[in-house]
Order: structure tokens, then C-alpha cells, then sequence
């Protein structure tokens, strides 16, 4: 009986072992048939109307069978035909196939393919999933992969942006402002102003194109915009012009643009920029080219101090000298370590004329009449209000005196009643 036990315990030890053995060459069979199942068309973009033709693929294994479900969006696109052996219900197609040559015609590559007629615009996006068999008979371990593609032309941000932007409403026929200049890259120097026309901006070297938002003030003006496509390594002119609506006027902004793979290299910001006893209007800012000063009637030269942010960089003035009366133009060109980035600064110097010159002296002077005025007056104020200040201490050290007097005189008083009081006692005893 023993000896059975014992067998029958061996036999099922045997069984476990062949199974456990059993599976696991099944398994690595099952998972050394691997494929990738991938699908491709032969328009990525399409407008409404057109046909796309989409490819079912299969690589790095081969399958004698398979079932499959294609999913597309059937309110953007219209099944137009596909293999025998197809279904179309809803937004799936539902195809099947087998080698009826029992293995050797099994299939690699292009599986099937289907053809579709674009209805609406927008983004479309193909899913697959199913099932794919081997020439051993094995289910085919699958990664599936979408695709996408387009109908019609998809819009940018800046595209979104100018379909929400207000229109301009200056109906003037020789206006040739610009309301709005924006692009689809961060950078641009400096901040969008009208009656600014030279901006600056640096981009990467995998950039081929910017993409330029610019709307007028009237909306019947004409805008060209050139120089923004297949931008080369260096420095490109982005330039925009803008046509007044009766074709007389024109007024140009262009974009200064440096594609260059080291941006250090390109770096054209000032560090510092002064002006010696004059104020710059607005404060220096890095990002701002365009600055006023009014100076002196006497004043012929100044003395402007401009340090770069990379040392390396090299600074160029003029205009600063011989200063005439009326508006003075100063240029303040600072060249990059790259040789060929440049950033124009200006600063228009107003130089006051006699009249001006005297009226300014004398508004000046009366200016500081009123702050000396001003000042005496608070003096004056801070001087009375210290007084008080002593005259209710003083009261109340003479309050606190006449308190402490009177305190005083009680107790006295009290210490005489006391010692009257003692001697009347006194007499009283001897008696």
C-alpha cells in the first residue's frame, strides 16, 4: 500500500513537472510571434471632397489569418470602397481574411486597403484593433498604431487669435498704423508700439518659418508680409507694409530677425544706459529702443554711458555732439559677438530754445519757491507741534508738581494732628 502511495506521488510529480515544462515552451512560443500592425495613408492634409487612401500593415511577422476592426469618423469622412470581405457599420469597418493556400501564402507588409472622401473639416484620427495568427496556428502578440491626419488647413494660434481679434475702426483712407503686430514666437524687442517701425528677435536654427499676426487701424488697408518663410542662418528683414486704403500711403516695420544655433552670440541688450544730469523718459529697460530727454539750452555734447550685457559685444554712438536746438536724433548701434546682430537704441535729446530755455528756468524757480515754501510750512508745523508737545509735558509736570505739593502739605498736616494728639494725651495722664 505503501509502495503505491509512493509511486502514485511520483507519477504526480512527473505530471506537474510536464505540464509546468509544457507551458512554458508554449508561452515563449506564443511570445517569440510578435508583429506591430500600423496604419498609413497617402495624404496626411486633404481638403473637402478629396479621397485618402488608408493602409493596414503589418511588420516583423508573418499571419495566414486575421480579423480587424478600422475606426474612423464618420461625420468627417464617407467610406467610399475597400477588399472584399469588408463591412462598414457606423464608424468601423469590419474585415476578415484567411490563406486558403494552407500557410504559404501567408502575408507581410500591406494587408488591406480602404478608401475614404473627406466631408467635413477638422482632425481625424484612425484606430485599429483585432486579432492575427501565425503560420503555426499561434495568436500574434500585437502593438496597434493610429494615424492622423487633416481636412482642410488646420489652424495656428496666431490664426485663432486674428478670427477673435477686433478689427480696426479708423476709417481714415491714408491711415497706415498698425493696430496689432504679434508672432508666433517669444522674443521680440521691443514691446509693439505704432509708431515704433524696427523690431528685434532671435530665434533657434530649427526654426524655418514665423508666422506674423498684423492688423491695421483701418480695416481697408492693404498689409504685405515678406521674409518670414525658409529663413536662412544669419540675419533675416521681416517686413511688413502697410498700404493706406487709397493707395497714396505706405508705411514699413520690419522685424530684425538672427537664426543662429548660439544665442549668447547674438545677444545685442545693453547692460546700462545713462545719460550724465539728464533723465531718460521712459527708465531704462533692456527690451526698449526708443527713449526722450530734454536737456539745457546751453548744452552742446552729452555724455551718455551704454555698457553691453556680453562683454564681447561692441557699442557704435553718434548724434550726441553739437547739439542744435529742436529734436536731436542720438543712435546708440550695438553689434554682437557674432559680427552681424545688430540693435539700434535712439534716443531723441530735445534742446530747449532761449524762450523755452528762460520760461523753463523760471518755472524751476518757482518750483523750488514752492518747495521751500513747502518745507517751511512743514518746519514750521513740525516746530508747533513740538511746542504743544512741551507746553502739555510742561502742564503736566506743572499738574504733577501742584499734586505732589498738596500731597505734600496733607501729610504734614496729618503728622502735626498726630503729634498734638499724642501730647494732649500725655497731659491727660499726668493729671
Amino acid at each position: 500500500m505503501l509502495k503505491i502511495k509512493e509511486n502514485f506521488y511520483l507519477i504526480s510529480n512527473f505530471i506537474v513537472i510536464f505540464m509546468f515544462v509544457f507551458c512554458f515552451f508554449l508561452n515563449v512560443s506564443y511570445s517569440a510571434t510578435t508583429g506591430r500592425v500600423y496604419l498609413t495613408t497617402n495624404k496626411d492634409v486633404l481638403e473637402k471632397s478629396e479621397e485618402i487612401e488608408v493602409a493596414v500593415n503589418i511588420e516583423n511577422t508573418k499571419t495566414v489569418a486575421f480579423n480587424f476592426f478600422l475606426y474612423f469618423d464618420d461625420s468627417k469622412l464617407e467610406y467610399e470602397s475597400g477588399p472584399d470581405n469588408t463591412n462598414v457599420i457606423g464608424n468601423r469597418i469590419v474585415f476578415v481574411w484567411y490563406d486558403l493556400q494552407g500557410g504559404s501564402g501567408a502575408k507581410q507588409g500591406e494587408l488591406a486597403k480602404f478608401k475614404f472622401r473627406a466631408k467635413e473639416d477638422g482632425t481625424v484620427t484612425f484606430t485599429i484593433q483585432g486579432e492575427f495568427y501565425s503560420e503555426k496556428g499561434q495568436l500574434i502578440q500585437t502593438d496597434f498604431v493610429y494615424n492622423q491626419i487633416q481636412i482642410g488647413k488646420k489652424q495656428s494660434e496666431l490664426q485663432k487669435q486674428a478670427a477673435e481679434e477686433e478689427q480696426g475702426t479708423n476709417s481714415e483712407r491714408g491711415n497706415t498704423n498698425l493696430q496689432v503686430l504679434r508672432l508666433n514666437k517669444e522674443g521680440i524687442t521691443p514691446n509693439f508700439n505704432k509708431d515704433v517701425f524696427e523690431y528685434y528677435l532671435t530665434i533657434s536654427d530649427d526654426i524655418k518659418d514665423v508666422e506674423v499676426l498684423a492688423i491695421s487701424e483701418n480695416p481697408n488697408a492693404s498689409i504685405n508680409i515678406s521674409g518670414n518663410k525658409d529663413l536662412r542662418e544669419g540675419l533675416n528683414d521681416i517686413v511688413i507694409q502697410v498700404i493706406s486704403e487709397d493707395k497714396i500711403q505706405n508705411k514699413v516695420y520690419t522685424i530684425h530677425t538672427t537664426k543662429t544655433a548660439n544665442i549668447e552670440l547674438a545677444n545685442t541688450n545693453l547692460e546700462i544706459l545713462a545719460i550724465e544730469n539728464v533723465l531718460l523718459n521712459p527708465q531704462f529697460d533692456a527690451n526698449e529702443t526708443n527713449y526722450k530727454a530734454e536737456i539745457s539750452n546751453q548744452t552742446t555734447d552729452l555724455n551718455i554711458l551704454a555698457v553691453p550685457q556680453n562683454q564681447q559685444a561692441t557699442i557704435e554712438m553718434n548724434g550726441k555732439n553739437n547739439l542744435k536746438e529742436g529734436n536731436n536724433l542720438i543712435n546708440i548701434v550695438v553689434t554682437a559677438p557674432n559680427g552681424f546682430t545688430k540693435r539700434n537704441y535712439q534716443i531723441n535729446a530735445y534742446k530747449r530754445n532761449l524762450d523755452e530755455e528762460t520760461k523753463y528756468q523760471e518755472e524751476q524757480k518757482m518750483q523750488k519757491e514752492k518747495l521751500e515754501q513747502a518745507y517751511k510750512i512743514q518746519e514750521l508745523s513740525a516746530n508747533n507741534e513740538e511746542n504743544k508737545s512741551d507746553k502739555n509735558e510742561s502742564e503736566k509736570n506743572g499738574e504733577s508738581n501742584e499734586k505732589k505739593q498738596k500731597g505734600n502739605l496733607f501729610f504734614w498736616i496729618a503728622i502735626g494732628i498726630i503729634v498734638f494728639g499724642i501730647l494732649i494725651l500725655q497731659f491727660r495722664w499726668k493729671k
